[in-house]
């Protein structure tokens, strides 16, 4: 008998003490209170540190109660356009409550067979008498950078005004679940309200022009004519603004960014045309390094604004295709060897002597033939037919692009001159057609 008295004892004693205790009401259906707030929270036994995970949730769902009230409060409602900050404002309100909760009180407590519950209060009244004080100290440190991001704003140093606004923010952000308002010359001002108001609306109205609209360069060269920026507000020119210019067609070095002049005015130079483009373009904006001091999510929000920019196009010179100029042996007409290269030069070409660096190679033959004498009034003439050919090759691909050829252009020189003198006329009458009809060939030419 005594040992099924101990057998039973033990069964009784290995079962879980929630069999013997009955599940509260506040497990099962969350308290409502008008006098408190009530937070209930769970933590799963496993769990290494159920007892504070416990009490961490119980203040998240007494926080959550108090920024319900706040669902309709202005601040939210200025931000609801922009469904990222208002995400961040809440997670913030509700993180902050939670954290700063004061003068709670446990409750109540329960362990079911997996999970642990607590129960905590939290007099609204009570917590109203803490918070007020807290709700005086931060609307004023707000309000203090709101006048001064204003004060900024008013002389035109935005980067600064930006700075402020953003500070006080950063400093009221924890405190969203007040009501933070001041009362100024009879006015109630939202300090919260202001502030982001401010923030995100400091670069609005700007514009930015040039002092030219297109610039000429030479790739691996400098471009003497400066590129100047100028910020303005309504007419009015915007000092102290660093503003950037960088490509963003093509590539090249320019001036590092500039602070605006008192002329709202930043000037830049192309110091080096890196891309061989034909057509690049340079932009001109305001610099947004200030903001690499600032919350990531504030960034966005400023950036969300439309920020002013200006173009400025670099066109560069049409540069000489590099080609040689390979005389064949059978060039009767000495001499129009030189004509050629500076015809060629001039219109085209820049002529090397190395034929593997070349791009196009030219190929010059040339021909006289005598003909009969032709009777004159005064002295009889020597007819010379003269020929010549020029062919245009791609030096990459050896592709014929052009081949250009005056066949048997009769020149007639007269018999008591020398051949010499004979021949510098025909290669004067020869050069006279070339003249005339190789350079419009040539600009047709792709290579």
């Amino acid at each position: 008998m005594k040992q099924l008295i101990i057998i039973l004892f033990a069964l009784l004693y290995s079962f879980p003490l929630s069999l013997w205790a009955q599940e509260p009401d506040w497990v099962k259906s969350h308290p409502v209170s008008a006098e408190e707030y009530v937070g209930v929270g769970m933590a799963a036994l496993s769990d290494p540190d159920y007892v504070k995970t416990a009490t961490q949730n119980a203040l998240a769902d007494m926080a959550t109660q108090i920024a319900l009230k706040v669902e309709n409060n202005s601040f939210l409602q200025t931000v609801d356009v922009d469904g990222h900050s208002r995400q961040l404002f809440e997670d913030k309100i509700q993180t902050s409550l939670a954290a700063w909760l004061e003068g709670q009180q446990l409750k109540d407590s329960y362990r079911s067979e997996r999970n642990y519950y607590v129960l905590y209060t939290l007099s609204k009244k009570s917590y109203q008498a803490n918070v007020e004080e807290r709700r005086r100290q931060v609307a004023s440190t707000g309000y203090h950078y709101l006048l001064e991001g204003a004060q900024a704003e008013s002389i035109m140093d935005l980067t600064r005004a930006v700075e402020l606004y953003a500070k006080g923010l950063q400093e009221v952000e924890p405190w969203l679940f007040l009501n933070l308002e001041v009362v100024e010359d009879g006015q109630r001002i939202n300090v919260a309200n202001e502030l982001y108001t401010s923030l995100t609306k400091v670069f609005s109205g700007l514009a930015l022009t040039t002092n030219v609209q297109q610039v000429e360069g030479e790739p691996f060269k400098a471009v003497a004519t400066p590129i100047a920026g100028c910020l303005s507000r309504g007419g009015v020119v915007v000092p102290g603004v660093k503003l950037a210019a960088r490509f963003v067609k093509g590539s090249g070095e320019l001036t590092p960014p500039i602070v605006t002049d008192h002329n709202g005015t930043s000037e830049f130079y192309i110091s080096n045309i890196t891309s061989k483009e034909a057509v690049q373009e340079v932009r001109i904006a305001i610099d947004d390094s200030f903001l690499a001091s600032l919350p990531k999510a504030y960034v966005q929000m400023v950036q969300q604004q439309s920020w002013p920019s200006a173009k400025v196009t670099v066109t560069l010179k049409a540069q000489p295709v590099l080609a040689y100029l390979y005389v064949k042996d059978d060039n009767d007409l000495e001499g129009i060897e030189r004509n050629l290269r500076s015809l060629l030069t001039n219109n085209y070409f820049s002529l090397t002597e190395d034929p593997d660096a070349a791009l196009c190679f030219i190929e010059l033959s040339s021909s006289i033939e005598m003909g009969s004498v032709v009777p004159g009034t005064t002295t009889d003439l020597n007819s010379c037919l003269c020929s010549l050919e020029l062919k245009f090759y791609n030096n990459k691909s050896e592709q014929l692009l052009l081949n250009y050829s005056l066949n048997r252009i009769k020149v007639l020189t007269p018999v008591n001159k020398s051949a010499e003198q004979s021949l510098a006329m025909c290669v004067r009458e020869v050069m006279k057609r070339v003249n005339r009809e190789l350079p419009a060939q040539l600009k047709k030419m792709n290579f």
